[in-house]
């Protein structure tokens, strides 16, 4: 993958600005605005589209008897899949999200999981995140939590979230960054920017089609499977 650097190099020349001796300790109010584009770009893609690994990731969570587990650093949101949050021990299903404190109280005081394993997830990227279940999640068993990182960049061959070294890597793809940085700086300059706004749009509805994020796995075999029922028996069958 390009660096940070050099796909910067390319927006700044397109908005007719000079390229830095160093974007990193660049502090002149352009480049700041440049760099804020950056950030602002990198964080749009991530929330929109569930990109494929690195930036995807997959945490397994071992029950320990409790109800609330720590979910990693690097977390920004769940994958946008009904098997986002699976457990892939005892019975094997897929959990059921909880979005409101109402709905949650009424499980916990009624006892009214059933069969189903319920979860909800709650904090921010400063204090951290975390996952809790209802039923709580037996000691042994596990959960596969499917999610996107915030790391949208590489340093030093690891996975970040902050650019802070002129040979950092992207890993989301160049042109929507440099397309997304550009089409920003104009809005902001009172420039013309629908154009590169319509591109960068049509680009990102091509990288997720092409990606596996939109694909549906059939778990039932779809059409093409036949069982021996499907085959049509005549109501009455004359002797021979």
């Amino acid at each position: 993958m390009p660096t940070v650097a050099a796909v910067m190099d390319e927006a700044a020349r397109e908005c007719s600005i000079a390229t830095p001796t160093s974007w990193i300790t660049a502090t002149s109010l352009s480049y700041m605005e440049l760099k804020d584009f950056l950030k602002q770009t990198a964080r749009e893609l991530l929330d929109r589209i569930d990109w494929p690994d690195p930036i995807a990731q997959d945490q397994a969570i071992t029950g320990t008897g409790v109800a609330a587990y720590s979910l990693p650093a690097a977390f920004k949101r769940l994958t946008r899949d009904p098997m986002a949050v699976y457990e892939t021990t005892g019975n094997r299903r897929a959990c059921t999200p909880v979005t409101t404190n109402g709905v949650w109280t009424y499980l916990v005081e009624h006892n009214a999981a059933g069969g189903t394993r319920y979860f909800r997830t709650s904090g921010d990227e400063e204090s951290g995140y975390e996952i809790e279940f209802f039923d709580e999640l037996e000691t042994g068993n596990v959960v596969t939590v499917s999610y996107i990182s915030k790391n949208w960049l590489k340093t030093g061959g690891n996975p970040a979230s902050t650019w802070a070294d002129v040979a950092d890597t992207l890993l989301l793809p160049e042109d929507l960054i440099r397309i997304g940085v550009i089409w920003r700086f104009r809005r902001r300059k009172g420039l013309p920017y629908a154009d590169r706004m319509a591109e960068y749009e049509a680009i990102l509805a091509r990288r997720a089609n092409d990606s596996r994020i939109i694909r549906s796995v059939d778990m039932s075999g779809g059409a093409k499977r036949r069982n021996p029922f499907d085959v049509p028996i005549p109501d009455y069958i004359p002797s021979s």
